[in-house]
């Protein structure tokens, strides 16, 4: 009885509250996220991610490794919401992620003998040598539909020039989750004293594994300036410009190998237009331009 009592008290707090908010705002935009310094990553990480991979199974004892960092872009739609009793506004909506969350990259290079040349003038030998430069990527990346919510205030709200700021989070589940293996070599050989020109050759192998589903967070202090097209002509006022610097910390789940925490840095930038409101918006100011 109680935990229908809580229940039903919860879904009527609910429905209230959604029966107070008017729609203000609709938002597009698009930005990336970067995270500090670089992951810990080597290349047998992707063992796992890459079972029977065959390319992983080369000799890569004369391999040097670096480690990549990740990279994450994302596309949102939004809406913004307000109630009476509210300062700022509620921005809620879906965003589209596309991320690579774990890479590394590892490099060899090996050199021999394809030709000799010997001097007609003094007998002279000259080894012609040939450079291999081989390159195996392991990289896995995934694309997530996400939930984004950020409260935000304004300052200058209706100017011309107005700067916001806020605190937000997202997140989601990949729809898509994959892991590639890539392997290069490069050879080319030097050219002779005749004037002819050494072969050169180019070898690539790419294998792609499906991963698990796999959950992804941010959350974020957004810092905005927004521009209004227009102060005076009425098809213009409602829209504006804006970019927000993202101070940021990125929560991600990568199969088989747990979570990874990264603080970093965004940027996002897109186009906001103020619904037109009955009690009159401090947006909608129309005059003549």
């Amino acid at each position: 009885m109680k935990l229908a009592v809580i229940v039903g008290a919860f879904f009527a707090g609910t429905w209230s509250l959604l029966a107070q908010m008017k729609i203000t705002q609709i938002h597009l935009n698009s930005g990336f996220y970067r995270p500090f310094g670089h992951e810990n990553t080597n290349i047998s990480d992707f063992a796992s991610l890459a079972p029977n991979s065959v390319l992983l199974s080369k000799n890569l004892s004369t391999f040097q490794q670096e480690p990549g960092s990740q990279q994450v872009s994302f596309q949102s739609l939004l809406l913004g919401m307000k109630l009476p009793s509210w300062s700022g506004t509620l921005r809620v909506g879906v965003a589209n992620v596309n991320s690579i969350l774990h890479s590394c990259h590892a490099h060899a290079y090996e050199s021999y003998v394809v030709d000799t040349l010997i001097s007609q003038q003094n007998g002279s030998m000259t080894f012609v040598d040939s450079i291999a430069q081989k390159t195996l990527i392991g990289q896995y990346c995934n694309q997530q539909i996400r939930l984004e919510g950020a409260y935000i205030w304004e300052m200058n709200a209706g100017d011309r020039w107005a700067f916001s700021a806020g605190a937000g989070v997202s997140f989601g589940l990949s729809y898509r989750s994959k892991t590639q293996v890539v392997y290069l070599e490069n050879t080319n050989s030097y050219q002779g004293f005749n004037g002819t020109q050494g072969t050169q050759t180019h070898h690539t192998q790419i294998e792609t594994f499906n991963n698990p589903m796999a959950f992804g967070a941010n959350f974020f202090v957004p810092l905005g300036i927004q521009f209004q097209l227009g102060n005076k002509r009425p098809f213009w006022m409602p829209w504006m410009l804006y970019t927000e610097f993202r101070p940021q910390v990125a929560l991600h789940s990568i199969p088989t190998l747990g979570f990874s925490f990264c603080p970093g840095i965004g940027a996002t930038g897109g186009i906001r237009y103020n619904l037109p409101s009955r009690l009159g918006a401090a947006h909608l100011r129309y005059e003549e331009f």
